[in-house]
């Protein structure tokens, strides 16, 4: 009996000593929630600070804008190109989303009012080209009329295209010559470039030399002959409809300019 009691309490006090199995895996499992949270903060602090520092040198390096606004008339919108137009090109090109903001039949006035409705752009890239419908009494008119856009859009990242029209078409807006001018610059292509310099895209001359290529298209005689005086390839244009506008593979090339032009000026 001695013997049965004494190991009874020898048990007991046992038991005591270790607390109840209840109490021990609470004790046990308070302990490991303390350190799997101590782990769990380290690793949230490191993330986090991984994640600054990325963000950090991304807004050290990145350029971008939010998108590109190409505003025009119709050879904007792509009239002709057979559902290919030159700013659905250079979303492909680019990457980046571009805004087609082309309306076939504006003159520059419009197109102005227009882009001034539009609302602040500083975030955003211009491509522009308009006057080949009017709307400007003087180059110099045009001309200041696409600073006022720019000015208003406040933005500096823009590239403007001077017309791609053939300079020895008497029936359009920008004057008759008799000149084969080939690949020089016409009188308005002249005042562009003064106004605009390194963000004009001198379109009619990036057509002569590169829009054909660019289609992976073969050069031929009447090429040859229409370049010398400065005329762009029938090759890009859609000459039953007139002597402006371009067709799918014109348009193409021209997209191509605005991306060669905008890589030079660090835009994507």
């Amino acid at each position: 009996m001695k013997f049965r009691n004494l190991i009874v309490a020898v048990l007991l006090a046992c038991l005591c000593a270790c607390g109840t199995p209840d109490q021990a895996g609470q004790g046990g499992g308070t302990g490991g929630s303390a350190g799997s949270g101590k782990e769990e903060m380290r690793e949230e602090e490191n993330t986090n600070a991984t994640a600054a520092s990325e963000n950090a040198a991304l807004a050290a390096t990145n350029t971008a804008a939010e998108e590109i606004n190409a505003w025009g008339d119709s050879i904007t919108e792509g009239y002709g190109g057979d559902g290919v137009s030159y700013p659905a090109v250079l979303a492909e090109l680019t990457g980046m989303p571009v805004r087609n903001l082309g309306v076939g039949g504006e003159d520059s006035r419009e197109i102005l009012e227009r882009s001034l409705r539009y609302g602040s752009q500083e975030e955003d890239i211009l491509v522009i080209q308009m006057g080949d419908n009017g709307g400007w009494r003087s180059l110099d008119d045009l001309i200041e009329q696409y600073r006022e856009l720019i000015r208003e859009a406040g933005t500096d990242r823009y590239i403007i295209i001077s017309s791609t029209d053939d300079p020895d078409d008497f029936e359009q807006i920008w004057g008759y010559t008799n000149e084969a001018i080939g690949l020089t610059d016409t009188w308005y292509e002249e005042k562009f470039s003064e106004a605009f310099g390194e963000h004009l895209l001198k379109g009619r001359q990036y057509l002569i030399r590169k829009g054909l290529s660019v289609n992976g298209l073969s050069e031929t005689e009447e090429d040859i002959e229409r370049a010398e005086r400065g005329d762009i390839s029938l090759q890009l244009r859609k000459p039953e409809i007139d002597n402006t506008h371009l067709n799918a593979e014109g348009y193409v090339a021209l997209a191509h300019g605005v991306y060669e032009l905008g890589k030079e000026l660090g835009y994507w």
